[in-house]
């Protein structure tokens, strides 16, 4: 099996978060009132290490974009322990906006009547993943926050907390650990989103909740079938095709929510099923 190394390292100015698990208080920010402060999203520190990235020949489910493995290096860094809940994207919305005049969202009376579940925003879900952002809204509310969307190496190095195996828990698909459609046993069948936690059975051995189901999750990075190879640089600093990772509420394959699997075919088949989390490098 080919293996490539390559060493990731980081240059962004850090905005410091209290690190560990537990319950954030945030404030609302409904569109015409007055915005008020919402905390920071806790993060925890993930540790500095390397791990084989993608997914070995014999995995269950394994797709050809999964490999060739790849040796991945890492110095600490902090990831949002939750993905970016409606609550917190609301009250920073019309920054967003003001950084970037192209980001696009939908809120829940704005969901299209083609795409399964709601949109979050404007809602009473407001403990709930945002959902039905683009890849640009996600990237400037992270850089508002002072972080950055992860890159893809990081985030399955993230998933993964020391793992080996097909999913964060073991090799086999345990539906306790994900909110999805695996149960029900049809595409969309949840009914949608579910709430944000900070601890039990959604969090891996780092701390890190909700990172298979609930929300497929934005990365930095531009998709290409080898892993290793970086995709071309697009002129507008935004990638043609982002990559996102996790599984989402609408997913009933187990394969989808496998820490080595890749996404790529939203916003084609909407965006209910697709949030994003932050990361803060030192």
């Amino acid at each position: 099996m080919t293996s490539t190394s390559f060493r990731v390292r980081s240059g962004v100015a850090l905005l410091v978060f209290m690190a560990g698990c537990g319950t954030a208080k945030e404030g609302t920010a409904p569109r015409s009132s007055r915005v008020e402060p919402v905390p920071p999203p806790e993060s925890v520190w993930l540790p500095a290490g390397h791990f084989e990235m993608g997914s070995p020949a014999g995995e269950p489910g394994r797709d050809v974009d999964e490999g060739p493995r790849t040796e991945v290096s890492f110095e600490r860094f902090q990831m949002d322990v939750t993905p970016v809940t409606a609550r917190a994207f609301a009250a920073r919305r019309e920054q967003v906006r003001a950084k970037d005049p192209q980001a696009r969202w939908w809120s829940d009376a704005e969901t299209p009547a083609e795409w399964l579940g709601r949109c979050n925003l404007d809602s009473e879900r407001t403990d709930h993943p945002v959902n039905c952002v683009d890849w640009r809204a996600a990237r400037a509310y992270c850089e508002l926050v002072g972080g950055a969307l992860p890159t893809e190496a990081e985030w399955e190095y993230a998933v993964r907390a020391s793992t080996a195996s097909a999913f964060w828990w073991g090799e086999s698909f345990d539906a306790k650990h994900v909110v999805g459609s695996v149960s029900c046993a049809s595409r969309g069948c949840l009914g949608g989103t579910a709430p944000v936690v900070h601890a039990g059975p959604r969090c891996n051995g780092w701390g890190l909740c909700d990172m298979a189901g609930n929300v497929w999750q934005w990365t930095a990075t531009g998709y290409q079938e080898r892993l290793g190879e970086d995709a071309p640089p697009e002129a507008s600093g935004v990638p043609e095709k982002p990559v996102h990772r996790g599984g989402s509420w609408l997913n009933h394959m187990p394969s989808l929510f496998r820490s080595a699997h890749r996404g790529l075919a939203y916003p084609k088949n909407g965006l209910t099923g697709v949030g994003f989390r932050c990361v803060h490098r030192p």
